[in-house]
């Protein structure tokens, strides 16, 4: 005779099993039929990776000149795993984020005329100009200007000429754009692999084919604990007509690991790993 036994967790006697990734089924002593249907478990390992791209300012080679400070010459760009995590279930691809986009103008502020400057004057006039506007704005804090310039506008004047300031510094130091971009993969889990190479990670090119031997990898390790003895739990004897039965479903661990740091881990339990059928005490 058939008969329908929910699949649960025992208390204190089973180890922790994850509900959603089980379903009810029939049980046919005599027949021997199939006790629960298993979800497959996938794991999805999330990348954030930020690419800081530099532009040298068109002024840069006299940045030394005329603001007494050495600028970098050359363009650059660098590539960071700024977070790795890891989670149950599918996820979607997001778009790439850019955080910080560069800004450099192509004249200099104080450029009102048409004649031909050499980019040396050119530099020359906008280190001017950063001096002149912080002379500005000195003037405006200590009260030194002839305009009355309060509160609010205040405020208004101060910002404007910050950001005038930086346009022109721009142009001697060069300008950052910071982008991130989130990579996900879907790890389908199988009870007969316990280490899965998801892919790799360079500082140069950023996440590569795990084939690439240029970066580093970034694995999933899966460990499945084992059966416990439950000396509580007695078969059936001859004459014990009622008791209840489980499904115990061993605890398993998911590691996300790059180089030789772990960076997430997540644990679940299927009916995949090994479910054991135990009979418990009979009822009274």
């Amino acid at each position: 005779m058939k008969k329908i036994f929910a699949i649960l967790a025992l208390v204190g006697i089973a180890t922790v099993g994850v509900a959603q990734n089980i379903k009810a089924g029939l049980y046919d002593k005599q027949g021997n039929a199939v006790v629960v249907e298993a979800e497959p478990i996938v794991v999805n390992v999330t990348l954030r990776v930020a690419t800081e791209h530099f532009t040298p300012g068109v002024y840069a080679r006299y940045a030394q000149k005329y603001l007494g400070k050495r600028a970098t010459l050359s363009e650059y760009s660098s590539l960071e795993l700024v977070d790795a995590k890891l989670a149950l279930g599918q996820a979607e691809e997001l778009a790439p984020k850019v955080e910080q986009e560069s800004y450099t103008l192509p004249l200099p502020l104080n450029r009102t005329s048409a004649t031909a400057q050499t980019t040396e004057e050119q530099a020359a006039a906008t280190a001017d100009m950063i001096f002149s506007l912080r002379k500005h704005r000195l003037d405006l804090i200590t009260g030194e200007a002839s305009e009355n310039v309060f509160g609010a506008g205040l405020k208004a004047a101060l910002d404007e000429i910050a950001r005038m300031e930086k346009e022109c510094l721009d142009m001697f130091y060069g300008s950052k754009t910071i982008a991130e971009q989130t990579h996900i993969f879907n790890i389908a889990i199988a009870p007969d692999k316990n280490e899965y190479l998801v892919c790799r990670f360079s500082d140069k090119a950023g996440v590569v084919e795990a084939d690439d031997l240029s970066g580093s990898p970034i694995v999933l390790k899966v460990e499945t604990e084992k059966h416990k003895d439950y000396p509580q739990l007695q078969p059936l004897g001859p004459k014990d007509k009622v008791s209840a039965e489980y499904i115990i479903v061993p605890q398993s661990k998911c590691s996300l690991i790059i180089g030789a740091e772990l960076k997430g881990v997540v644990e679940f339990a299927s009916p995949l790993y090994g479910a054991k059928s135990v009979v418990a005490l009979p009822l009274k």
